[in-house]
């Protein structure tokens, strides 16, 4: 299965790479867990292509719908320009740096929901096989401390996707504490430019390196965090 997975993805990045580099030569193709290249954290200069083709990768080999395809472009370590697709749905998101994001030409904003217990928030669960413990461990204590205080809480594959539907208003938020920051850069943006606030769980503003991300529509942003924050403090009993 894994190997298949790898097959599907050294495909796209072939031609999605020839592709880009023919219409955009001074632009270079950067770091992807799956494909092996180097991009060092988006800490050096210069303008790189970040790219996961397939985000789900258990979705899509099983045939199940929510895995989507994410590109973004960093430019001295700030994200410019993001563009996730969902080949099921045929939904192309997109955004530029400073611009309203959109899905298919059209634009998106984030949820104006207020009240907490009316959200619909969503998360990813890091496989423990390849992310470890501390991923795992992190994303179940936050599972605790935010499922009695929302209204519903959706796990669906796609950390990019996620993102964008936190972009569209489809979610009112979604955080992730499994590290994987290539699958952020792109849904990051989308949801920025949609009018979300995004973080880390430690209320932080989101660069790359982090090791956890936090998106929101605005007038949640505040209860998100401290439901988070809670989760790295001690109970005390209390």
């Amino acid at each position: 299965m894994i190997s298949y997975v790898k097959e599907a993805n050294s495909r796209a990045c072939s031609l999605l790479k020839t592709a880009l580099a023919e219409a955009y030569p001074d632009i270079s193709w950067g770091y992807s867990e799956r494909t092996g290249a180097s991009f060092s954290n988006g800490s050096g200069s210069g303008a790189s292509w970040i790219y996961d083709p397939i985000d789900g990768a258990y979705h899509y080999l099983m045939g199940l719908p929510l895995w989507s395809s994410s590109l973004a472009l960093v430019v001295n370590g700030e994200t410019r320009a993001a563009f996730v697709y969902d080949p099921v749905l045929d939904e192309m998101f997109t955004a530029v740096k400073g611009e309203q994001a959109s899905l298919n030409g059209r634009e998106i904003r984030s949820s104006d929901r207020k009240l907490l217990e009316a959200a619909v928030v969503a998360t990813t669960m890091p496989s423990f096989k390849f992310d470890g413990r501390d991923a795992t461990d992190a994303t179940i204590a936050s599972i605790q401390k935010v499922v009695p205080a929302v209204f519903s809480l959706r796990i669906m594959a796609s950390s990019s996707l996620q993102l964008a539907y936190v972009a569209a208003g489809r979610l009112d938020a979604y955080w992730s504490m499994d590290g994987d920051v290539e699958d952020w850069l792109a849904g990051a943006l989308l949801a920025e430019e949609a009018g979300a606030l995004v973080t880390n769980a430690e209320s932080g503003n989101f660069t790359i390196g982090d090791k956890s991300i936090v998106a929101s529509g605005q007038n949640l942003s505040t209860q998100i965090a401290h439901l988070l924050k809670k989760e790295t403090e001690p109970d005390n009993g209390g």
